[in-house]
C-alpha cells in the first residue's frame, strides 16, 4: 500500500492524431476548413479586380473543400498582373480601340513585363495575398471562434 492507503493504475488511451485532427473538422474534407476557405473568398471578394459584382468574382467553382478555382478565361492573367499578348502579333501587340489586348482563339499568350492597370479602386493582381496582409488577422481570430464552438 502507498502512503494514502490503496494504489491504483491509470491508463490513458489516445486517439491517432488523424482520428482527432478529423472529429475536430480540422481535416482537408473538415467543416473547418469549408469554413476557411467560405471565409477568405468572402474576404477576398473586395480585392478582386472589377470588385465584388465583376465577372471575375462572380466565376469561380470550389473544387474542394480548401480551394477556390476562378473560371473566368482572364482570370490567370489578372491574377499575374502582367499584360499577356499574342506571339504572332509582336512585342507590342495589337491595341483594340477599347484598349484591350487582342490575340486570336487558342493561341498561347506571351507575358510582357508591362503591368496591368486595376481600374477598381483596392483591387489588383495576387488578391489572396492582398487579403491576407489586410485582413489574414481578421480570419484568422473568425476560423478559430469557429473552430473553438464547434462549428
Amino acid at each position: 500500500m502507498g502512503k494514502s492507503g490503496f494504489n491504483f493504475n491509470v491508463k490513458v488511451k489516445m486517439n491517432k492524431t488523424s482520428k482527432i485532427i478529423k472529429d475536430h473538422g480540422l481535416d482537408k474534407n473538415g467543416r473547418v476548413i469549408a469554413y476557411l476557405r467560405n471565409t477568405a473568398d468572402r474576404l477576398m471578394m473586395p480585392f478582386v479586380p472589377g470588385g465584388s459584382g465583376g465577372m471575375l468574382a462572380k466565376l469561380k467553382t470550389y473544387p474542394n473543400n480548401y480551394s477556390i478555382k476562378y473560371t473566368s478565361p482572364y482570370a490567370h492573367y489578372q491574377y499575374t498582373g502582367k499584360m499577356y499578348i499574342s506571339p504572332k502579333l509582336g512585342v507590342s501587340g495589337i491595341p483594340l480601340k477599347s484598349g484591350k489586348w487582342w490575340s486570336p482563339k487558342g493561341e498561347k499568350k506571351l507575358a510582357t513585363n508591362k503591368k496591368l492597370k486595376y481600374h477598381t479602386s483596392g483591387t489588383g493582381d495576387h488578391w489572396d495575398k492582398m487579403m491576407m496582409q489586410r485582413r489574414g488577422k481578421e480570419l484568422a481570430k473568425d476560423v478559430e471562434n469557429y473552430a473553438k464552438t464547434g462549428g
